[in-house]
C-alpha cells in the first residue's frame, strides 16, 4: 500500500509540475535539468532558477551550501550577491527621483562640500553609467575604511578620464550614490531599499543584515580547491553593514527566490514607474558620453540576434558567484547563485539561455578541475612554453584518453602571455585549446582577440563570428566585430 501511494504522489507530482506546458517546453526544460545535473557531478555548487515563457519552471540547489556539515543547497540558501547590489542602489535612486528628491542630473556639489573642481560636474547620471572617471576601488573588501577616510580617497584620486567620455567600471561611484540615498532619503541605505523595494515585492531574504538571517542558510564560501573561505556575515563588518567603500556597490546578500521576485516586481509598476523603468535600461545619453557603453543604470543592457533585449549583471568576490540574466521581451530570467566562484561554471546562465533559444545546442560540460587535470594543463603549457605547439600536441595525445585540459586555464594563460609580450606562445596556448575545445565560445574568443592583437583581422573575424555563432548573444564578439568591419 505504501508504495502504491508513493508512486501515485510521484505521479501527481509529474502531472502538476509539467501541466500547462507545451511538449516542446517540457523536452526543454528536462534538457537544462539534465545539464544541471552533470554540472553537480564535476563540482558545481549553488543555485539556480528557470523562468520560461513566463512561468518559473525550476528553482534546485545543487551541492553543498556547507560541506563540512553537509547540508545541501537549495532554493532558500542565501549567497552574497556582489555587485548585483548595484541594481537596488540604481533602482532606489529612480525612486527617489520618482519622490522628487533628487533628479539624475544633480551634481555631486549638491550632496558633498569641498569637492575637487575636476569633479563638480560629475551628476548622479554618471555614477550610475560608470563614466564619472572615478577609479574602481578603495581598498579590499573587508578593510576596516572609515567613511571619512573613504571620501577623501575618493575625492583627492586623479580622475581616469574627463568626465563623461569614455567608461570605466567604478565600484566607488555607487558606494557614493548609497551616501546620497541616505542623505536624501533621512533613512539608512539598507532601510530605504527595505520600505521601498524589497518589502513591496515581498523579498523576506534580501538585506545586509535587516532580516535576521538563519545562519544555517548562509552558504559558506570555498576556494577553487575546497578550502573554506566562510561565511560573508562572519568577515568585518562596519556594525550592520560593510564598510563604505563596499556599501551600495556590493556585498547584498539574497536568494534565487528573492531575486525572482525583484524581477516580477520590475515587470509591472509596483515599484517603478514606466518612465523610471525606461531611464534604468536606457537612459538618455549626452552627447559627450561614450555611446559603446552598454551600462545602463545598475544593469548591462544589449540586443540579442532576436532583436530582444538582454539585461544582465552578474556579482564575484572570487569566492561567491552570483549572475543574472533576463530576456525581458521573451518572458525567460535566469538566476544562479554560487558559493564556489569557478570559470568552469561562471558562464552556466549563457548555456542555459542557449539551450532554450537554440534547439539544436548541445551544452559544454567542462571536466572536473581536479590536481589531475590541473597538472596536465600546466604540464601541456610548459611543453609549448619550451618546445612549440607541435612538440606539446604529441604530449597531449599520449595522455588524452586518461586526462584532459582544463579550457580556462588555458585561456587565462593564453591571455596572460598576450598581454604581457608574448604573443608568439599566447596564439599558439590559444590554438591548442581551440583544438580542444574546438565548441567552447570562450576558447574561439580568445583565439579570435589573439589574432587581431597581432594585426590578422580576417583570422580574427573568422574566430569571433565563430564564437558569436555558439553564444548569438556575446556582446564581447559582437563589439570586436563591428570594430574590425570598421
Amino acid at each position: 500500500m505504501k508504495q502504491i501511494l508513493t508512486t501515485l504522489f510521484t505521479l501527481i507530482l509529474f502531472v502538476s509540475t509539467t501541466c500547462g506546458q507545451t511538449k516542446e517546453e517540457n523536452e526543454t526544460i528536462q534538457q537544462i535539468t539534465t545539464y544541471l545535473s552533470e554540472l553537480e557531478k564535476v563540482g558545481f555548487n549553488g543555485s539556480v532558477l528557470v523562468e520560461l515563457n513566463g512561468k518559473q519552471v525550476i528553482s534546485e540547489g545543487y551541492g553543498f551550501s556547507d560541506k563540512e556539515r553537509q547540508l545541501k543547497n537549495s532554493s532558500t540558501t542565501i549567497f552574497d550577491i556582489g555587485s548585483i547590489t548595484k541594481q537596488f542602489t540604481a533602482a532606489a535612486v529612480l525612486k527617489l527621483e520618482m519622490q522628487g528628491k533628487l533628479s539624475t542630473d544633480d551634481k555631486l556639489s549638491k550632496f558633498f562640500e569641498n569637492i575637487p573642481k575636476d569633479k563638480e560636474i560629475i551628476t548622479i547620471h554618471d555614477l550610475l553609467r560608470h563614466q564619472s572617471g572615478l577609479i574602481s576601488n578603495v581598498g579590499k573588501d573587508f578593510e576596516k575604511i572609515s567613511k571619512e577616510e573613504f571620501l577623501n580617497k575618493v575625492l583627492s584620486s586623479e580622475l581616469r578620464f574627463e568626465v563623461g567620455t569614455s567608461f570605466s567600471y567604478s565600484n566607488i561611484g555607487y558606494s557614493l550614490l548609497a551616501m546620497i540615498i541616505e542623505k536624501v532619503s533621512g533613512q539608512t541605505y539598507e532601510t530605504y531599499l527595505y520600505e521601498n523595494l524589497w518589502k513591496p515585492a515581498q523579498m523576506k531574504l534580501t538585506g545586509y543584515s535587516r532580516p535576521e538571517f538563519d545562519r544555517d542558510l548562509i552558504a559558506v564560501g570555498y576556494y577553487k580547491d575546497d578550502r573554506i573561505w566562510g561565511k560573508p556575515t562572519d568577515k568585518e563588518w562596519d556594525k550592520t553593514a560593510p564598510y563604505w567603500h563596499m556599501r551600495g556597490n556590493g556585498g547584498i546578500l539574497s536568494t534565487t527566490e528573492d531575486l525572482y521576485k525583484w524581477h516580477k516586481a520590475l515587470t509591472g509598476d509596483l515599484i517603478l514607474s514606466n518612465e523610471a523603468k525606461n531611464k534604468l535600461y536606457q537612459p538618455k545619453i549626452r552627447a559627450e558620453e561614450d555611446y559603446s557603453a552598454i551600462y545602463a543604470y545598475g544593469w548591462d543592457v544589449s540586443e540579442t540576434n532576436r532583436n530582444t533585449t538582454r539585461v544582465w549583471h552578474n556579482g564575484t568576490n572570487n569566492f561567491l558567484y552570483a549572475d543574472f540574466l533576463r530576456y525581458i521581451d521573451e518572458g525567460t530570467t535566469l538566476i544562479m547563485l554560487s558559493n564556489k566562484s569557478h570559470s568552469n561554471f561562471d558562464e552556466l546562465n549563457q548555456e542555459i539561455s542557449q539551450i532554450i533559444f537554440n534547439p539544436k545546442y548541445i551544452p559544454v560540460i567542462p571536466v572536473a578541475d581536479n590536481e589531475i587535470n590541473r597538472n596536465f594543463t600546466n604540464y601541456i603549457i610548459g611543453a609549448i612554453q619550451e618546445f612549440g605547439l607541435e612538440k606539446a600536441n604529441e604530449e597531449y595525445q599520449k595522455k588524452a584518453n586518461s586526462q584532459s585540459l582544463l579550457e580556462f586555464m588555458m585561456r587565462n594563460e593564453g591571455l596572460n602571455n598576450l598581454y604581457n609580450s608574448k604573443p608568439d606562445i599566447a596564439m599558439q596556448i590559444f590554438q591548442m585549446n581551440v583544438f580542444v575545445h574546438p565548441n567552447v565560445a570562450k576558447a574561439l574568443q580568445a583565439l579570435g582577440e589573439g589574432y587581431m592583437e597581432t594585426g590578422k583581422k580576417e583570422l580574427a573575424l573568422k574566430f569571433f563570428n565563430k564564437s558569436l555563432s555558439i553564444n548569438p548573444d556575446n556582446p564581447f564578439a559582437n563589439k570586436m566585430i563591428k570594430r574590425l568591419e570598421e
